[in-house]
């Protein structure tokens, strides 16, 4: 800029004293015969058109840095894409996998409940029938009867506990949908354990929870662990409390609200940790929350996708 405006400088000398001897030199030769008058509008003219050119070459040099720019914004615009989209097909890799895993887990639960069922629980109640018959026998022995009368009792807590066992390792039938399931857990539990329940469900029709077993069985599972929990308390306090569950069936999410939790709203240690982390990994979210009646609610919130073939 500086070289640019001595040089105006000195073509408005050249111009104002173009007889003097310093600027005549500068004057080329053929020139120097020509009015001072036309001299001076030749050096202006070519001080306008070297002026000019340099804006030019000024204006191409900028375009040239704006497509680049432009080239390069692009280009990090395109690698973000595929990164966003890669990203999203990573993660939908790892939910499918994660969905065969639990499939794969939930098979090797209900294949535990069976055994214990059918082996242990027939074990159990073939001592208790044995039991039986020599508490029977031992009728004029008063010390061997209340002995008996005692493993009797244990045997029957025995019973007791592993049908319990095998209550929770059991999942949703094949043959069940996911609200008789609901049911006939809190059934379950309203029979042992004296709970009183309410249950309602609201589902659309434009639902696909049907087609995601994985998601159904993370809302049993979620109400399972709420219920064992339930119980444990009022077996341990003697409080008695009414859940009011709501299954949720959305076109594509799969939710459940359970009100009348004990303990505090930002409590979530009631649940096992891995209950969370495989609803985490299934694209879901558990929380516990304070609601206007001054309870606790569990609320979970799953996404469901087509059934992993």
């Amino acid at each position: 800029m500086t070289k640019t405006v001595l040089f105006l400088v000195s073509l408005s000398l050249l111009a104002d004293g173009a007889a003097a001897s310093e600027a005549h030199a500068l004057v080329p030769m053929p020139w120097r015969s020509a009015p001072p008058e036309v001299l001076a509008c030749a050096l202006v003219t070519l001080a306008a058109l070297v002026l000019a050119y340099i804006g030019l070459r000024r204006s191409v040099t900028t375009d040239e840095r704006a497509r680049a720019l432009q080239h390069q914004l692009a280009a990090e615009r395109e690698a973000r894409c595929q990164s966003d989209q890669a990203l999203a097909d990573n993660h939908d890799v790892l939910c499918r996998l994660v969905r065969q895993h639990e499939g794969v887990r939930e098979g090797e639960r209900t294949r535990i409940g069976c055994e214990l069922q059918v082996e242990l629980g027939r074990r159990l109640l073939s001592l208790r029938n044995e039991m039986a018959s020599l508490h029977e026998c031992a009728g004029a022995a008063p010390a061997l009867g209340a002995r008996l009368d005692h493993a009797l009792a244990n045997i029957d807590g025995t019973i007791h506990a592993v049908r319990a066992v095998v209550g929770g390792l059991r999942g949703v039938n094949p043959g069940d949908g996911l609200r008789q399931a609901l049911e006939r857990c809190l059934a379950d539990h309203a029979h042992s354990h004296g709970l009183r329940y309410r249950f309602e469900a609201g589902i659309d029709p434009g639902s696909r929870a049907s087609q995601d077993r994985t998601a159904r069985l993370a809302v049993f599972r979620v109400l399972q662990d709420v219920l064992a929990g339930t119980a444990s308390r009022a077996s341990t306090t003697g409080e008695e409390r009414e859940l009011h569950v709501r299954l949720l069936e959305g076109a594509g999410t799969l939710g459940l609200e359970i009100d009348g939790c004990a303990g505090p709203a930002d409590d979530l240690s009631a649940l096992p940790a891995e209950l969370h982390e495989q609803i985490r990994a299934l694209g879901g979210v558990l929380r516990k929350v304070a609601t206007a009646e001054r309870r606790a609610r569990w609320s979970l919130s799953l996404p469901v996708m087509a059934e992993v073939a």
